[in-house]
């Protein structure tokens, strides 16, 4: 009997460990598969929304790299911002900052630039790769090499298309080159570095004008990134006729010159910022909207918008910088031969006394300062203590001709790029 009972016991007993040695398999087994469903989940790739073009594609990651973030910075956003939304360790980031040190300021980044960055397993960084959205042919990359972060500015080639353009002129060369298609980059260039001394595009052109341009565009991958050099312009008009043609001097320095050899250069350039756009004009019997009675205006005022860049019209020495009552925050540059010219009402200043400029050098931003009624920029020019009207200041002036030794080779360009502009074809090589 009591055998009998102790088999019983001893059955019972053995079945009940086996149960529960089953359902502890089971239930390790399904834990292990939950682990390893939610190490899928952690690891696997960020998902990111499609990025902008940006050149070439970037090297694939390393094997360990598990999460990758893509991202185009929008406005008032940062680098440093943008990765702490992602969890980037702020270890990773200092150490990200100290190599871009040497090659990039992080705070310069503008609207609409990309990045792409790698982390592995650790979260460490492994590849860092920004792209200016203006400049997409020059990327700032940063990789992972022997433990430290390394960081260097790439070099994208750019194909040239050398193409030509003839417009008519309705209103203002701006409108002209925008409804050709082009961009203000085009016109800045035409307007403010080829004809920017001999001719004066608030005064001078008239409807029916012609302009023909020979230029380069600059593409990434199929893709216009930016106007390469423009190699010949000319501006046929019933005030004004001028070819201007690019060529490097003797001194190995590229220039603009008229059909004869002859340098479009001069001590001055007719205006001191990228705007055409007068409000009062040199006048030595105007009224005074402030004062209410007559007062000589001995300048040009530009109406522009505050945080414009103002740059010197010549080469010379900063002699004041500061203050200066009605003018508010004024720059006055002293220039050879007697001359000095003054920049008023800025809202910045950006030179110092003392300081030497060259021709178009950034000097300050356009502001309101002083006695005024908005922001404009007043302009002058004192030649030995008078003041001289600036819209006249290279009147019967002329430019430096070639030395006779470039002469033959100069022509030979002139004409091969007049022929382009002429019959094309639309894209062919540089000569």
């Amino acid at each position: 009997m009591r055998f009998g009972f102790a088999i019983w016991f001893w059955g019972i007993f053995l079945s009940s460990l086996a149960l529960m040695a089953l359902r502890l398999g089971m239930s390790s087994q399904h834990s292990t598969a939950a682990a390893a469903q939610l190490e899928e989940v952690a690891f696997a790739p960020a998902a990111v929304r499609e990025p902008p073009f940006v050149g070439p594609p970037i090297p694939p990651p390393p094997d360990d790299v598990t999460r990758t973030i893509a991202a185009v910075l929008s406005r008032g956003d940062s680098i440093d911002r943008s990765l702490k939304h992602h969890r980037v360790p702020s270890r990773q980031l200092d150490l990200l900052y100290q190599a871009l040190d040497a090659v990039f300021d992080p705070a310069q980044v503008k609207p609409g630039d990309y990045y792409e960055v790698a982390i592995d397993s650790s979260d460490a960084i492994r590849r860092f790769r920004y792209t200016p959205h203006r400049t997409p042919d020059r990327p700032i990359e940063v990789e992972l090499r022997d433990g430290q972060l390394v960081a260097g500015q790439l070099q994208l080639p750019l194909e040239r298309r050398l193409e030509r353009l003839k417009v008519r002129i309705e209103n203002n060369l701006s409108n002209a080159i925008s409804t050709a298609g082009e961009g203000s980059a085009l016109s800045d260039v035409l307007a403010d570095d080829i004809f920017g001394a001999v001719i004066d595009f608030q005064r001078d052109p008239r409807h029916g004008d012609r302009l023909g341009v020979v230029f380069e565009k600059l593409y990434l991958d199929g893709r216009f990134i930016r106007y390469g050099h423009v190699l010949l312009a000319r501006y046929e008009g019933e005030r004004v006729t001028k070819l201007g043609v690019r060529y490097a001097s003797a001194e190995g320095e590229d220039a603009y010159y008229n059909a004869s050899g002859r340098s479009l250069g001069r001590m001055f350039v007719l205006k001191p910022l990228g705007v055409n756009r007068i409000t009062s004009r040199f006048n030595r019997q105007r009224f005074h909207p402030i004062h209410k009675k007559q007062r000589p205006h001995l300048g040009t005022d530009y109406g522009a918008r505050t945080g414009t860049l103002v740059w010197t019209t010549a080469r010379g020495k900063v002699a004041y910088a500061g203050w200066q009552g009605g003018y508010g925050k004024l720059v006055e540059i002293v220039h050879a031969n007697g001359y000095r010219t003054r920049y008023a009402h800025l809202s910045r200043i950006l030179v110092r006394k003392g300081q030497l400029v060259q021709q178009k050098d950034i000097i300050g931003q356009v502001g309101a300062t002083g006695f005024v009624t908005g922001p404009h920029l007043h302009y002058e020019i004192i030649k030995d203590g008078h003041h001289i009207n600036p819209e006249h200041i290279n009147t019967g002036r002329v430019g430096q001709t070639l030395a006779d030794d470039q002469l033959p080779d100069f022509v030979r360009k002139r004409d091969a790029l007049l022929h382009i502009l002429a019959v094309g074809p639309r894209f062919a090589a540089v000569p």
